[in-house]
């Protein structure tokens, strides 16, 4: 009996993967983490420094991955993800928290996993021909520069209890 490849086309996608997160800007949580696989053992860039895969997932359960290397030279791609997802960069710094400090699973499981940020996502080919996810963190504005304006006196309730 012949593959139907027809079929094997059109089919859904298995459990196994989720649906890809479109290019564009997207309110997204980091999922899940991974340090390594099955097969190769722990994720290593060319250099050699540790690496961690980030599974960022939408509203609607799509998701995007990203590589990121656990070394000083590109602790500014972890750090930019960090603050945009809220971490208190200051109290890493007295804490003495470096880019490698990730490569421990459970570290960063409890430090990543469930924090939420704006990113701006692309894809981009890779040397192997496939497209992998290019995750951009957005900052927001300051609360204070999107509040409004206040309201002339004319404007204010009188019965409204200041906070």
């Amino acid at each position: 009996m012949a593959y139907d490849w027809e079929k094997a086309s059109t089919q859904a996608a298995s459990g196994n993967y989720a649906e890809r997160i479109p290019a564009g800007v997207h309110d997204v949580a980091i999922k899940r983490l991974l340090s390594g696989s099955k097969k190769g053992g722990a994720f290593r860039s060319r250099d050699g420094d540790p690496q961690i895969m980030l599974i960022f997932a939408d509203g609607e359960g799509r998701e995007a991955s990203q590589m990121v290397t656990l070394s000083e030279k590109a602790g500014w791609v972890l750090a930019r993800l960090l603050s945009a997802a809220g971490a208190d960069m200051a109290r890493m710094k007295a804490d003495g928290v470096l880019p490698h400090d990730f490569a421990n699973q459970e570290f960063a499981r409890a430090n990543l996993v469930g924090r939420r940020l704006r990113v701006d996502l692309r894809y981009k080919a890779g040397n192997d021909g496939k497209e992998y996810a290019d995750v951009t963190p957005v900052r927001t504005r300051l609360a204070a520069a999107t509040a409004q304006p206040p309201a002339p006196e004319d404007d204010l309730d009188p019965n409204a209890v200041p906070f």
